[in-house]
């Protein structure tokens, strides 16, 4: 059962209304009543909440990103327990749409319009790398852009770093141990996909990834399971961007190849190195 506006959580978050509900839990807008500051609240359902390793995530989630640091990164300003035995998280409330909704809007992104929210996102990512941590699962589900922030139109915001791992301590990480929650498919790269060694270029691929799409308008790898996605990510070349959008400018094509290059030695080795080639 959801929590219904006017109820008041930890004895000073009033809930205003749900915003959205998932399998694992709930995100409602909030208030807190001692400051009257609007804050996003995200609740775990109970039956989810009984899981160690969910919770732990959850948890990791909050202490990533004060970890990190970074003003591209989500805040998150509360944990507490519901008498229920659900677990919720105060993070801050934001006001825009994610990056799928703005791609499914407009379609296709030119390069002008890739480029600031690009250096945004690859801001927070080498925050997080070099805080030692890896997001895991970049995509635009988990990008959000600010319609207005501190006077800043297109603030972008990394989300989710729950399904992070501190990299010292995730060395032997496998797919036979996280499976497919750790990294959404179509954004995998061939090393997640092959269940090797990851680290802080698994995620500058699944930039690229994500820059593919903005620019054609769709993921470079499709398939009718998730074995044969797999597959194509491990073994097959994407459909040549100039293919689907010939007008796209080649020096720009050629930095999304390089950020999805199958072997890591070939890609960007740093997210400093990335934003510096897409600026």
């Amino acid at each position: 059962m959801g929590l219904q506006p006017g109820e008041i959580l930890d004895g000073k978050y009033r809930i205003v209304r749900m915003i959205g509900e998932g399998g694992m839990g709930a995100v409602y807008e909030g208030e807190n009543t001692r400051i009257k500051r609007t804050v996003a609240i995200k609740v775990l359902h109970a039956a989810v909440a009984e899981k160690k390793d969910v919770v732990q995530r959850f948890e990791r989630e909050a202490q990533a990103a004060g970890r990190i640091g970074s003003e591209h990164i989500v805040e998150v300003l509360d944990l507490g327990n519901l008498p229920s035995g659900e677990r919720f998280m105060v993070m801050e409330f934001m006001d825009g749409e994610d990056l799928t909704g703005r791609i499914k809007r407009l379609g296709r992104l030119t390069p002008h319009q890739c480029v600031p929210l690009m250096h945004q996102v690859l801001e927070g990512l080498a925050a997080a790398h070099d805080a030692g941590i890896i997001h895991r699962d970049i995509k635009p589900d988990n990008i959000y852009i600010l319609d207005n922030k501190a006077g800043r139109s297109d603030f972008v915001k990394i989300l989710d770093v729950g399904v992070s791992k501190v990299s010292a301590l995730d060395e032997n990480m496998s797919m036979t141990r996280t499976g497919a929650v750790m990294g959404t498919p179509y954004y995998m790269s061939p090393e997640q996909a092959k269940g090797g060694k990851i680290d802080q270029r698994t995620d500058l691929y699944a930039m690229g990834v994500v820059l593919y799409q903005m620019v054609t308008g769709r993921v470079p790898f499709n398939a009718s399971s998730f074995n044969e996605l797999l597959f194509k990510i491990a073994l097959e070349a994407p459909e040549p961007i100039e293919q689907i959008v010939p007008d796209c400018p080649r020096d720009f094509v050629a930095i999304i190849n390089q950020a999805m290059a199958r072997e890591p030695e070939q890609r960007f080795q740093t997210a400093r190195d990335f934003q510096a080639a897409v600026d």
